[in-house]
């Protein structure tokens, strides 16, 4: 599995059903993907859950804005809907 964050840019071009997970930012600018296909124009690319969900919670007023961050286990067992 391949851990980025992209911009609302990249991540509208990226095939929905190679995402499983995906979270946008606060100001909607940006998102974290987790997702079996590579990535070639990234903001951010990180080696693992922990790594990311460690990147959101020191992050978190623009990933969630109430302090808490993202749990691993919420990267990992919470699959992505497109459309929604």
């Amino acid at each position: 599995m391949n851990y980025y964050i992209v911009t609302k840019e990249v991540f509208d071009t990226l095939d929905p059903s190679g995402i499983q997970y995906a979270h946008t930012s606060q100001d909607e600018s940006k998102n974290i993907v987790t997702t079996s296909d590579t990535i070639d124009s990234v903001l951010n690319t990180f080696n693992s859950i922990p790594e990311l969900a460690t990147y959101v919670s020191n992050n978190h007023i623009d990933w969630t804005g109430d302090g808490s961050g993202i749990e691993e286990w919420e990267f990992e067992e919470i699959e992505y809907l497109s459309g929604i």
